[in-house]
């Protein structure tokens, strides 16, 4: 079986917090920096995204945020179908083959995103040469968890936005020497498990949106 992405209507806005929010993962009030922040969250969303291993579709990037999909299978003789995207799953359209199927002949399970065949409601078996699926999936309203991921997130890029993260160590010796010297870890940053750009202590948070990629 084969199957592609299709991203048919992107999420207006991708970013996981609200202007206040952003200002209080950072201790901040005021909106002087808020474009500032703005811009840091889409990139905090982002890195989740890549961190959970959201799947990319063609006419939109990876996103938690809610969006219309269509999900196109090719070949298919399986038990259940997988979609490339989960959470809050609602389907709106399969075509199997030219045939639309009515609601009582498929359920899905919304926030695995597995699909399932009914055949006088029991599940079946998946046989078919073409199969599409339009579904919405993502998250209209962020849940207080990701949400709070994204707030620590956001609360460390912050803290190190004036900070090299690859420096080891820097000496600046008396006035008159003239010699500086950095030095910087080559590999991962100690404290940090794996070479993505999520922080391990948000990495953790992120275990209910990660998703398995199979080979």
């Amino acid at each position: 079986m084969r199957s592609w992405l299709e991203v048919t209507t992107p999420a207006g806005d991708v970013t996981l917090l609200s202007a206040e929010e952003r200002r209080q993962a950072v201790g901040i009030s005021g909106d002087a920096q808020d474009p500032r922040l703005a811009t840091l969250d889409a990139a905090v969303a982002s890195a989740i995204a890549a961190e959970c291993q959201i799947a990319a579709g063609k006419g939109g990037s990876p996103t938690l945020r809610k969006e219309t999909l269509k999900e196109h299978f090719r070949d298919v003789q399986c038990e259940a179908l997988l979609l490339s995207r989960r959470h809050d799953v609602a389907i709106t359209e399969i075509k199997f083959g030219d045939t639309d199927l009515a609601s009582t002949e498929y359920e899905v399970d919304p926030e695995a995103g597995i699909v399932y065949r009914l055949l006088k409601g029991s599940t079946t078996f998946w046989s078919a040469a073409q199969i599409d699926i339009t579904y919405e999936a993502g998250f209209a309203t962020i849940p207080a968890d990701l949400k709070m991921a994204a707030m620590d997130f956001m609360r460390l890029a912050w803290a190190e936005k004036d900070r090299d993260p690859s420096l080891k160590g820097e000496t600046i010796e008396i006035p008159g020497v003239s010699t500086k010297r950095r030095d910087y870890w080559v590999g991962s940053v100690p404290g940090q498990s794996h070479e993505g750009a999520v922080p391990d202590i948000v990495a953790g948070q992120l275990m209910r949106y990660r998703n398995m990629v199979i080979a």
